[in-house]
């Protein structure tokens, strides 16, 4: 229990800070809290082993309350948008990623003193952080998911402290701060990018040489990042703690020489340290690297001043001290991944040792490196499966290759960027690593074409994934101890897992629903029955975004095995439900989804107004019917006048999708 004490005290922590995001909003039981802090405080004068460490739990997980409730109070004040154009003047910060139409920054808007993300449309003039500019244009409200199960952006955005969003029409004023270090970093990135492209670097070379040591992935192309994903090998395209450990290793092995000098060892450590936190400044400390060199720091301080080194107490501090200054990074599924990665390499790591032990140097390399891939997918899988709906069946031989291949991707990136900085074009140099990179990639395309070893569109709940964690975390005890406990922990969360698929699996298989998605300037309409699936669109499917990011979650949650797509003016008869031009009925309900009032039946309960083709006031003359749903594809101002027509004293007959998102009906 001594050894893993901190851990728990961590775990305590971060389960405060989820009940205040989730389970308990009122922020006046904060003072409730503070007063059962002191009365834990003084519990600890009593002389019990399990009274005090219940004390420090419960201490622990109230303060992880109190930090991010009041992180959020700090960052959530109320403030009134006025969606007309205005002038305002902002302060840019950290630039996000740019569009086809508009620079992204989150940026302190000095008007109503909160932070916001700008878009500022793309012309020739170049805007860096701590710009300050005086730009004309509206601020909108973040808006919430419009579709069942979509990513919810706003949640995304407001976890960075923005709340709300502001498009610029025209920019008045532009003051740059050449000074700050941000500024610097940015452009020396700018300046590194366009000498590769000048000195000859390829596509490939350029867009791996960004993301593994200048964080920015814009040049990856989605084909490459497809094929990275499938063989579960994206996190080489990511800067990563992985690319900070062989970075450190790179710099003890340069400065192997400083051990000749008296205290050489402690000197190298703390070189390598400050290179590694400058070069982590450098990539704006970003969430793996912040916590790869966190965890490297704290592990070789404590060799620096001799205390025993204790790798579980390292990540538990490393984790710790992110969420004391950023609760919110308890959210981000990349925090999730890296620690969970981390964790179950090393405990994990004692049972492959007695499983199996390679004698020879050569074989107990490959050995280790199939064990730590194993183990570290192993421990990403139920945040991967949870977050994407995906796991890959070909990460083993997608990592064997590529994370040795990474190291040597690394160096040659540092030498390349040296190369550039000294302005040296060394052609024969480029012509090799551009070789290896292209040799590199081919193998993962080559590897992601045997796609039926990808898993797709898994759905697990969050309990699940918790279930697995717990099955992860007692293949220790089970295998070093054979302990019992284990043994009935692992068949109880087996259990779980069963009973609520099996659950899930009903409740789907005997439900059917109706939904009409909200899609900007079309109309879609899904009918579902159990797990299978038929959708009717007023555009083309075959290449649209709409089937990843609107039908997609949607199938991933209902588990259907079967889509089917039509024309939304299409007829057909099947015994699920009858469609024709004009009407779609289904059980009992019968939607009106034509264009022309005059075909409406008699009995007719709902009414899709689609393309602004009615007259608004013909629908008031209808007979008794129960909603008219107005979707995307209808104008703003039509929507407005057909709701000023149908507007009673109590209520309105109108659903507007564009406000009120998909409106569902379920049998």
């Amino acid at each position: 229990m001594k050894k893993y004490l901190f851990s728990y005290l961590v775990i305590c922590f971060s389960l405060g800070i989820y009940f205040s995001e989730n389970l308990i909003p009122a922020a006046n039981l904060r003072i409730y809290f503070i007063i059962l802090f002191f009365c834990l405080f003084f519990s600890q004068l009593i002389n019990s082993t399990i009274l005090k460490t219940l004390g420090f739990c419960i201490q622990f997980m109230i303060v992880g309350f109190l930090i991010n409730t009041t992180n959020k109070t700090t960052h959530t004040n109320t403030f009134e948008l006025d969606e007309t154009a205005k002038v305002y003047q902002v302060i840019l910060d950290n630039k996000y990623k740019t569009t086809h139409k508009y620079y992204k920054f989150k940026t302190k808007n000095l008007t109503n003193n909160h932070t916001g993300l700008i878009h500022i449309p793309i012309d020739s003039t170049n805007y860096y952080p701590k710009d300050t500019l005086i730009i004309y244009g509206k601020t909108y409200p973040l808006t919430t998911p419009k579709n069942p199960y979509q990513f919810d952006y706003s949640a995304y955005l407001n976890r960075q402290n923005i709340d709300h969003m502001i498009y610029a029409e025209h920019v008045l004023k532009h003051s740059s701060n050449h000074n700050h270090w941000k500024k610097f970093t940015v452009k020396s990135k700018d300046n590194i990018r366009e000498k590769m492209k000048e000195f000859g670097y390829s596509t490939e070379t350029r867009s791996i040489i960004s993301s593994m040591l200048l964080g920015d992935r814009s040049e990856i192309t989605q084909e490459l990042n497809d094929s990275y994903v499938a063989t579960g090998v994206v996190h080489i395209l990511s800067i990563s703690g992985l690319h900070v450990v062989m970075i450190y290793i790179i710099l003890q092995y340069i400065l192997k020489p400083i051990l000749w000098l008296k205290n050489g060892k402690y000197i190298r450590i703390i070189l390598s340290l400050i290179i590694i936190w400058i070069f982590a400044f450098y990539v704006d400390m970003q969430p793996p690297v912040f916590r790869s060199a966190l965890m490297i720091s704290i592990y070789y301080i404590s060799e620096l001043i001799k205390r025993p080194k204790n790798i579980y107490h390292t990540i538990a501090l490393s984790a710790f001290i992110i969420l004391i200054f950023q609760p919110q990074y308890l959210f981000d599924v990349g925090f999730q991944l890296s620690f969970s990665a981390v964790f179950f390499i090393v405990w994990l790591n004692p049972i492959y040792k007695k499983i199996y032990q390679p004698k020879h140097k050569i074989s107990r390399y490959f050995y280790d490196l199939s064990t730590t891939s194993i183990s570290a997918q192993l421990g990403t899988m139920p945040f991967a499966t949870y977050y994407f709906n995906q796991f890959s069946g070909l990460f083993l031989l997608g990592n064997l290759v590529l994370i040795p291949a990474s190291f040597f991707m690394i160096v040659g990136s540092i030498i390349a960027i040296l190369l550039l900085s000294l302005d040296v074009n060394f052609s024969l140099f480029t012509t090799i690593f551009n070789f290896y990179i292209e040799a590199c990639n081919s193998y993962i395309k080559w590897l992601s074409n045997f796609d039926s070893f990808v898993l797709k569109q898994l759905y697990i709940s969050s309990l699940t994934a918790i279930l697995i964690l717990v099955i992860l975390h007692q293949l220790r005890p089970l295998v070093l101890k054979n302990s019992k406990i284990s043994i009935l922990l692992i068949l109880g969360s087996i259990l779980l897992i069963q009973a609520y698929r099996f659950v899930d699996l009903n409740r789907i298989r005997k439900s059917k629903e109706i939904v009409i998605f909200q899609q900007f300037k079309e109309s879609l309409i899904g009918v579902r029955n159990g797990q299978n699936l038929k959708i009717f669109s007023s555009e083309n499917l075959d290449s649209s975004l709409t089937k990843q990011y609107t039908i997609r979650p949607f199938e991933v949650r209902n588990r259907i095995i079967n889509t089917e797509y039509f024309h939304i003016d299409s007829a057909i008869i099947h015994p699920e439900l009858y469609k024709s031009k004009s009407i779609l009925r289904i059980e009992n309900m019968s939607f009106f989804v034509g264009q022309d009032l005059n075909q409406i039946p008699e009995k007719t309960d709902y009414i899709l107004v689609r393309n602004s083709s009615f007259k608004p006031e013909n629908l008031d003359k209808l007979p008794q019917i129960k909603r008219v749903i107005a979707d995307g594809s209808n104008y703003p101002s039509y929507v407005l006048e057909l709701e000023s027509i149908l507007k009673t004293e109590s209520d309105s007959l109108l659903f507007k999708t564009s406000e009120q998102g998909y409106f569902q009906i379920k049998f």
